[in-house]
């Protein structure tokens, strides 16, 4: 009976340790290491009779996260068909579909006896290792274009798509990296974490993912640390970001090119190029509220709905640079809700169910509030590997309910 539990142990373990090891990929490594999480998960339930999977199915969490879930995939999957590109709605579906799988896990894994310890180590070291690779990039200027290296711009991407995507997926660990850090100032992950995330999000230079991680600290610091350690640390801070934003270096000028107004590539009369992505992209939903135009859309599909605001000869005929918006466009107005659904069920149901430490609860209730945030700038969810980091750090939250009601009716 102990050799049977031992090992079910480590299958269990084994789901979210696939997870995690694959998350600094890109597309291709996510989906490959997911495969095999998905497939550990599999056996695992096999080997619990379908327990687990059955408990977590009745879960009033997973039930109305599926459901929402599936309101967005629904929606933009048919209007992908409508205009035509089964393809496209194809991918779309199964991207989508593929990635849910691992919250579903997640509630099942609760109260498993998971290696903690093991688990923790993991993202540590993964998270320090993409920290170096972060400083590296911003200083000599590289990424990874297949299996070689290349230059490109001094900022942060690690191994993404894009030094946004970098940014964007990163912002879902900021807060419980800050939050451990101040509430477990003893251990070293907690110190390894917090520099981590602290190097990731200002080599990646994205202002927006910089203004919220530094507003989450400064939130954590208000709640979880002491009047005198608050002030001496938002000295020192402040400090060190005048000392950043001082000397010349990209992330300062980077500063002041916004702040300015003055950026290289804006094209458009609006004060920032995004209010005229948004307002292209309000027409595209105005002339489809309810159905929504599909996913994949290209420029060509754009630019009518760019010439209709006056800027038909615009060479960045962009998204809409906001996830509500963009799911709006491509779905009507239902998709925009379910997400906003989904993440007010989040922070509801840690609030209601989790026990445990402060900067715990804190941490992970203030995740898909600061990610809510960010979206308002960047088709952030639509990413596919901001949504895998997204979702993945869902699924570890609802983990972490080792100890709700199994079933609330």
């Amino acid at each position: 009976m102990t050799q049977h539990s031992d090992a079910q142990s480590k299958i269990a373990t084994s789901v979210p340790f696939l997870a995690i090891l694959v998350a600094p990929l890109g597309v291709a490594g996510q989906n490959i290491g997911l495969g095999l999480a998905m497939l550990m998960f599999i056996i695992f339930s096999i080997r619990d009779g379908g327990k687990s999977l059955r408990l977590s199915l009745s879960t009033p969490f997973t039930r109305y996260y599926l459901i929402l879930w599936a309101l967005i995939i629904v929606s933009i999957m048919f209007a992908t068909v409508a205009r035509g590109d089964s393809k496209e709605a194809s991918r779309f579906f199964f991207g989508y579909t593929f990635a849910c799988s691992m919250v579903v896990a997640g509630v099942s894994l609760r109260g498993q006896a998971l290696r903690r310890n093991l688990l923790l180590n993991l993202v540590t070291i993964l998270f320090a290792l993409m920290a170096i690779v972060a400083v590296s990039q911003f200083l000599l200027g590289w990424k990874l274009e297949g299996i070689q290296i290349v230059g490109q711009t001094h900022r942060a991407q690690g191994f993404y798509s894009h030094p946004l995507t970098f940014a964007y997926s990163v912002i879902v660990l900021v807060p419980w990296s800050l939050a451990r850090a101040m509430g477990r100032p003893k251990e070293w992950q907690s110190w390894v974490l917090a520099t981590s995330a602290i190097i990731i999000v200002a080599t990646s230079q994205s202002i927006t993912v910089i203004v919220l991680a530094a507003f989450t600290c400064l939130l954590l610091g208000i709640k979880l640390l002491q009047k005198k350690t608050f002030l001496m640390t938002g000295v020192l801070c402040a400090l060190c970001f005048l000392a950043v934003i001082t000397v010349p270096n990209p992330i300062a000028s980077k500063f002041q090119s916004v702040l300015s107004g003055q950026r290289g590539d804006h094209e458009t009369s609006y004060p920032d190029d995004r209010i005229a992505f948004w307002h292209a992209h309000w027409e595209m939903f105005k002339d489809a509220p309810i159905t929504g135009h599909g996913a994949g859309l290209e420029s060509s599909d754009r630019k009518p709905f760019y010439e209709k605001i006056g800027l038909g000869q615009i060479k960045r005929m962009y998204e809409a640079h906001n996830m509500y918006l963009q799911y709006a466009v491509e779905g009507g107005i239902v998709p925009p809700l379910a997400l906003l659904g989904f993440i007010v069920l989040w922070v509801l149901t840690i609030k209601k169910y989790l026990s445990t430490e402060k900067w715990h609860q804190l941490a992970l209730v203030i995740t898909p509030i600061i990610f809510a945030a960010s979206g308002i700038t960047q088709n952030a969810v639509q990413d596919s590997e901001v949504r895998y980091m997204l979702l993945l750090m869902c699924a570890a939250s609802m983990w972490f309910i080792a100890d709700c009601v199994d079933s609330v009716t």
